[in-house]
Parts: structure tokens; C-alpha cells; sequence
């Protein structure tokens, strides 16, 4: 198996899951529809005191004693569901494609959840193969109508995002890549800092909706046909209602590929580095929160003599470092699934 052939293994198993090698997949030769899906399960660990869960999965704890202290554990168990469908007009170069992937590019951030794509590729010979989408949350989220309840129970209430995709891979026949995406984020009943007697003013400043924008840069490095190195750098802005919870900085993530025989392994580290420019009005100092982690993906083609099967297992974790402990988080999970593609 050739490296051009690999984006078509390379699943995204879940919010927690392992990140693709590309983001503008190649566009087959042939006209047609095709695809590919991906089932299994994951289950870990999920720490965390702004989130409330997914559908009836609980990430966070109902009830909290304190705002001074990090979050509680939870242990979590999750469905592996990730799909795509394809249709090809292989003499123009196009392909139209619905399906869901992963929330952030940069992160396995659960706050931005699991979105679907609506979108077409289009590659424009010796310029640049491109990705244009519409996207919207396939799974909502659930967070705490107002995270700083104290010894009473949160009620909690969907957040749902919509946005834009905007992907430009193998700019003049290099192996860089322009990626750009604006995130709309709602929240059903978003009343944060209600219990606790703040002012109007203080309360917008807690406000979690707002749009999210990312700009990426990426370089894929064909070390040779075992081996691919993906840099990437980005820019992150949180563009929030909330001054306090509004937050941008810098974003670098390194990816990793290794294919031998049957075997294909992906690895992927990110650090981020968020900083708001507003006081806290609850804590009384400025947020800044350092966010690391990483994934290992291991597949395996063809397994019991399957065709068109890939099984799949993936190990990721991460960790959220906060100037303020209420809103450190932590999340790992190890998953495993079963990978089909159909022509």
C-alpha cells in the first residue's frame, strides 16, 4: 500500500479519537459513490467542571462543593460512530461528501463536540486540491446551564454549534496546507454566574457563546514510503459574548505516520497556549490555560482475511491546565472499531 493510498484508512474514531494524516482526502479517478464507516468503542476517564455530558454519558459531576477546587472524576464509556459518503465526478476533479468528523482540528476538545460536514473537494491541477463545508454538530453537547451552582445539583443544556470549512492542501504541487474554520457556539439556557449575585455586567462576561475561529498551517513531509511528518502551527481565537471567557493564542501539533506490511501507526502530540484579556469576575484574575496531549493509532488491514476491513485501536489523552483550578480537565480514553470502506 502506497502512501497516496493511506487517507482512505484513516478514520476518526471519535470526539477523543485520533486525528487524520490529511484534510483534503484524494479524489479518486473514477466516477461513483463510495465511503467508508467506522463502529466500535472507547471508554476512560473525563474530569471536568463546565461539561455535563453527551446524550446520556456524564462527563461531569452534578454537584460540586467548592469553586476553588479541580474537577471530580468520571469514568465514561463511548460509542465509536464515525462515517462518510462520497460521490465522485472523476473527470472534473470533484467530489461531494457528507460526514462527520472530528470537532477541532487542533484538539480533542469535547467543548467543540462532534460536527458533520456537508461539503464538496474539488482539485485544480498544478494549484491545489481545496475543501469547501458547511458543518453542524451531529452529537449536542451538554454543559451546565450555570457551572458555579455550589452544593445544589446543575441543570445542565445543550450546546450546539454550525460553521464553516475552508481547507487548500498540496498549495502548487508542495506539501503545504491552508486550513481556516468559524465555529458559531449556542447554548440553550446559558446563565452562568446567576447563582452567585453577580451583576448583569459580570454575568454577559461569563457569556460561553460566540464564534470560534482556527487558521492553520501544515506541512506534509514524505520522509519516504514508511515514513510522514506533519508540523502544524495554528492560530486559535475565541472569539466568546464573554470578555472573561474569551480567549486566543497559539496552537502546534505534530503528526506522525508509519505504514509496514498490513500495519499502519498514527501518533499525533499538540500543545496549546490560551490567554484571555479580561478579568475573571468570579476568580478576580485573567484566564490562561495551557492545553496537552496526545494519541496513538494503531490499524490493521484486513484482519481474518476481511476485505475492504480495517480494525482499529486508538490510546489518547489529554490535559488542561488552568491559572484557575475550576477549570482544569482532563480526558482519556482507549477505543477500539471496525473500519469498512465501500466503492
Amino acid at each position: 500500500m502506497k502512501c497516496k493510498d493511506l487517507a482512505a484508512l484513516v478514520p476518526l474514531s471519535l470526539a477523543l479519537g485520533s486525528a487524520g494524516v490529511f484534510a483534503v482526502p484524494t479524489i479518486p479517478a473514477e466516477s461513483g459513490w463510495g465511503g467508508h464507516i467506522n463502529l466500535g468503542i472507547g471508554a476512560g476517564t473525563s474530569e471536568s467542571n463546565m461539561l455535563a455530558g453527551i446524550s446520556s454519558i456524564d462527563l461531569g459531576e452534578e454537584r460540586i462543593s467548592s469553586l476553588e477546587d479541580g474537577p471530580g472524576s468520571e469514568d465514561i464509556v463511548l460509542p465509536v460512530a464515525q462515517f462518510e459518503v462520497t460521490y465522485t465526478l472523476g473527470e472534473n476533479r470533484t467530489q461531494f461528501y457528507l460526514g462527520n468528523q472530528e470537532a477541532d482540528a487542533l484538539s480533542f476538545d469535547l467543548e467543540t463536540t462532534l460536527k458533520t460536514h456537508l461539503g464538496l473537494r474539488q482539485e485544480i491541477s498544478g494549484i491545489a486540491r481545496v475543501s469547501f463545508s458547511l458543518s453542524a454538530s451531529s452529537l449536542p453537547l451538554d454543559v451546565w446551564e450555570d457551572p458555579y451552582v455550589v452544593d445544589e445539583n446543575r441543570s445542565d443544556t445543550e450546546r450546539t454549534t454550525s460553521g464553516l470549512d475552508i481547507s487548500i492542501d498540496e498549495i502548487f504541487g508542495t506539501g503545504f496546507e491552508l486550513a481556516w474554520s468559524s465555529v458559531e457556539v449556542e447554548i440553550d439556557d446559558e446563565r452562568s454566574g446567576e447563582d452567585l449575585g453577580l451583576s448583569q455586567a459580570q454575568q454577559k462576561s461569563l457569556d460561553r457563546e460566540g464564534q470560534v475561529y482556527n487558521l492553520e498551517l501544515s506541512y506534509d513531509w514524505k520522509i519516504n514510503e514508511r515514513h510522514r511528518l506533519v508540523p502544524l502551527v495554528a492560530w486559535v481565537d475565541h472569539d466568546l459574548d464573554g470578555a472573561a471567557m474569551a480567549e486566543d493564542g497559539i496552537a502546534l501539533v505534530l503528526k506522525h505516520m508509519y505504514e509496514r506490511d498490513r500495519w499502519l501507526f498514527v501518533s499525533r502530540v499538540f500543545y496549546q497556549d490560551l490567554e484571555s484579556d479580561a478579568r475573571n469576575p468570579i476568580f478576580d484574575q485573567k484566564g490562561e490555560a495551557e492545553l496537552m496531549g496526545g494519541a496513538f493509532t494503531a490499524f490493521y488491514r484486513k484482519p481474518f482475511g476481511l476485505q475492504n476491513w480495517t480494525a482499529n485501536a486508538t490510546v489518547a489523552y489529554q490535559d488542561k491546565d488552568s491559572e484557575i483550578d475550576f477549570y482544569d480537565s482532563t480526558f482519556g480514553v482507549v477505543s477500539f472499531g471496525m473500519f469498512y470502506r465501500f466503492d
